[in-house]
């Protein structure tokens, strides 16, 4: 995978990292504003065992992460229609196995991108009862351009909770959907579970690498 896709998706995932959970009346920019650079600065506190300690950044991503994101929402609108003709046992299958692939695809990666910023955008943020977008944009440094990030947060158990992002214009739920879509069409989604079960990081390199033909 090219590092500037693996820089844009690790970079998003600090973001996510930021957000800590918070009552659904609480401002989701003012939230974004106030803890993204509580976290960085935890990442770049001890640098030596951001780089060389991966039990401390999974600590980071599952006492962080996990209560923020609304896995499986995402998990529901990734799979469609095959969410709806999906039994418990496949929907809990891989929404487990889908959040441990992308825990493990990016997690470790976090280290190498500790001199990125996040630069919170509220004039370009909007909420309701029902949903929120909080536009930011990673702050690249050395006269290269921007990577402008949204998040989509929707209430969930009284928190806000992510459920996509758009990065440079491109849904990361829709291109996952597409992908692990045609993936199913032409294999079942059993044989989609198992491979994410079994830690098969193309499929993830796949969908991505996707992405990034698409932006082009």
């Amino acid at each position: 995978m090219k590092p500037l896709v693996h820089l844009t998706f690790t970079a998003c995932l600090v973001l996510v990292l930021s957000l800590v959970p918070a009552a659904a009346t609480q401002d989701p920019v003012k939230l974004v504003e106030q803890t993204s650079a509580r976290v960085l600065d935890k990442l770049r506190e001890d640098p030596e065992r951001t780089r060389n300690d991966p039990e401390f950044l999974y600590a980071l991503v599952d006492d962080i992460i996990l209560p923020v994101v609304d896995v499986q929402g995402m998990s529901r609108l990734i799979l469609a229609r095959h969410w709806r003709t999906a039994t418990p046992e496949q929907r809990e299958r891989f929404t487990t196995a889908f959040q441990n692939m992308l825990m493990r695809t990016y997690t470790l990666q976090m280290a190498e991108h500790m001199d990125k910023d996040i630069r919170v955008l509220p004039h370009r943020s909007r909420q309701d009862d029902r949903m929120a977008s909080v536009a930011t944009e990673i702050v690249m440094g050395q006269g290269r351009s921007n990577i402008p990030v949204i998040y989509s947060l929707r209430p969930v158990d009284g928190e806000w909770k992510i459920f996509d992002l758009t990065v440079e214009g491109l849904s990361f739920v829709t291109n996952f959907r597409t992908n692990f879509g045609a993936e199913v069409e032409r294999h079942g989604l059993d044989a989609l579970i198992e491979r994410l079960e079994a830690g098969d990081e193309s499929l993830i390199e796949e969908a991505v690498q996707a992405d990034v033909g698409a932006s082009r």
